[in-house]
């Protein structure tokens, strides 16, 4: 098989350390490869688009309940009369702090979406 890389996507690994992983090509299927070349996973295009499906539910079904539970202890907080963070910066923030490699991935959208409309007067 000729595979020909078409991404490459870096992602941080449980040791905090930055690994590229190909996602390749050969005309029939596809194949995602760690830089290494040790681990790869090949696949047709339904069981991807399936195995992709499935990992976008998973992961944005905890970035949802990560936000909730952002959002619960503030207001919990605030319902104490307490606006001051007290040990800084909340952890859960961490989880955007690469939000414009996420931004520039999915082509602004979030810009686009975050945009107000304009008012529009009778």
């Amino acid at each position: 098989m000729n595979w020909k890389t078409i991404e490459t996507v870096s992602i941080v690994n449980t040791e905090g350390v930055t690994e590229n992983i190909h996602i390749q090509h050969d005309g029939n299927f596809y194949k995602i490869q760690n830089e290494f070349g040790n681990m790869s996973f090949e696949f047709d295009i339904s069981s991807g688009f399936n195995f992709a499906d499935t990992l976008q539910a998973i992961i944005t079904s905890d970035i949802n309940n990560e936000i909730t539970q952002f959002l619960n202890k503030q207001d919990a907080r605030d319902s104490q009369g307490s606006n001051d963070y007290v040990n800084g910066t909340p952890s859960q923030v961490g989880l955007f702090e690469n939000v414009k490699s996420i931004n520039n991935k999915n082509n602004g959208l979030n810009i686009k979406l975050n945009k107000t409309s304009k008012k529009i007067t009778k």
